[in-house]
Formats: C-alpha cells, structure tokens, sequence
C-alpha cells in the first residue's frame, strides 16, 4: 500500500468512527469558540457577548517550536456581525531560528445566510505585519484572507464545517499578486456526550510554492456554561514535510 494509500484509508477509518460515535449520543452543547482547528464555524458570536480563547501548541519534526499564546478575541456587535481581534502567538523555536512574536491580526465575520439546519458567514482577517524576531516582515506585508464559512448539519448530532477562500499579502498598501493562496477546509464534528464532542478533519492550502496538506483532530469538553477546553493535533500528509502539533487551550464567553 501506498503513502496515499494509507492515508486515505486513514481518514476514512476516522470519518467512519466520527458518523458512528455522532450517530449513538445525544445533541451536544458545546459553544462555537473557532477553536480548535485550521478553520472557523460559521457562527457568530451574540450580541453584546464577549468570547475569548487560547491555546499553547507543541509544533514537532524538523525545527521543533513551542507557541505560546493563540489569542482570539470576539465581540458580538449585532445578531449577524462580531468583530474579531487576534493577539496572537509567542514562539520559542529550535537553534538555528529565532524566537519571536507571530504578530496581530483584525477581522470580522458577518452572516450571510442561516436556516434551521445550516449557517452561511463570511470571514476577512487581515493579519498586520507586527511580528517579531523570526516572524518580522521587514517590508511592512499585512495578509488579508478572505474566505466563507458553511456549517450544516448531516443528523441531530453531525455537523459538516467548510472554510473555503483566499489569502493574498498587501505592500505599503499595495496587493502583491505574486503570492495568492487558496485554501480548503472541511471538517466533520460530533457529540461524544453531552458536555464532550469531537472533530475530524483536512486542511489544505494552495500556492505558488509547496503545497501544505493536514489532517486534524481532536476533543473538546464544556466545563461550564460558559468555558471549554480543548486537545488537538494534527499531521501533515504532503511530500513537502512529516511536521506534526499537539495543542491544549480554552475558550471563556463572557
């Protein structure tokens, strides 16, 4: 059997064990916290409400890295409109590179659409060129991604999440066109109980240079009302590196 091969099989195995599990358990209640995982759900947060989340990450093979932080903050301006401010990351990295501050982000998800059994929003995050050591642009690049975010449910206790979109860099206030991404993200979240759920899931983005391919999972338990906490990992399944992560952190509304 093929590297593909088994990869594919892989998934298939995992995406088989989220249905069954989704299938055996009650509804769920876990509060849409954007984290963990490559993509963001496609709800938003309510109005008034004040949502945070963090994280830490250990990123293996190649050059190992620690990162701290993976702060997000959401505030819900109206019933379809939050605003979004991303903190962001500290890494400690591996000789020979440098430690630094992965820098800020700004942003904002608005609804576009929802029914009873699916929600459609869009999601623009420009990430600002304020990074640090090792995660300093020296050019003044700020990132924009633009993308859309479904979610919709496949039973009382499946949901299928897809993050669809573009990500292009900006230069003293012009777009340079020469590094335009694409990425691609469907995941598969279940109940487990109902305070604990699961996801599943692939991430892949697309450009000009080497191509990156994940597979994801993890778990996240409802403590409260009001606060979750998460596991996660990850694998990269491309030619282009066997780089991996494990992850913990938390999501507190407010």
């Amino acid at each position: 059997m093929t590297r593909s091969d088994s990869i594919r099989s892989l998934v298939a195995l995992a995406v088989l064990a989220a249905l069954g599990l989704g299938l055996a358990v009650p509804a769920h209640a876990q509060i849409s916290a954007d984290r963990p995982g490559f993509g963001d759900g496609a709800t938003t947060v309510a109005p008034g409400t004040f949502q945070a989340g963090l994280g830490y990450a250990f990123n293996g093979n190649g050059i190992n890295s620690h990162e701290v932080g993976q702060l997000l903050l959401r505030y819900g301006a109206t019933s379809g409109l939050e605003l979004r401010g991303g903190i962001g990351s500290y890494v400690v990295n591996e000789s020979p590179f440098d430690n630094g501050y992965a820098g800020t982000s700004v942003g904002a998800k608005v609804r576009l659409f929802q029914n009873e059994t699916s929600t459609l929003s869009g999601v623009a995050t420009l990430g600002l060129p304020t990074g640090t050591g090792a995660y300093d642009s020296r050019d003044d690049r700020a990132r924009q991604e633009l993308k859309l975010a479904f979610d919709g449910a496949l039973g009382e206790d499946i949901t299928l999440s897809i993050n669809g979109g573009t990500s292009f860099y900006y230069a003293s206030g012009v777009q340079d066109d020469r590094e335009v991404g694409v990425l691609f993200i469907p995941t598969l979240s279940f109940a487990i109980t109902e305070t604990t759920g699961g996801y599943v899931g692939y991430a892949g983005f697309y450009d000009d240079g080497p191509n990156t391919n994940w597979v994801e999972g993890g778990i996240t338990f409802l403590a409260d009302t009001n606060t979750q906490l998460d596991v996660n990992t990850g694998l990269q399944i491309d030619d282009n590196g066997d780089r991996f992560f494990l992850g913990v952190g938390v999501a507190r509304r407010f």
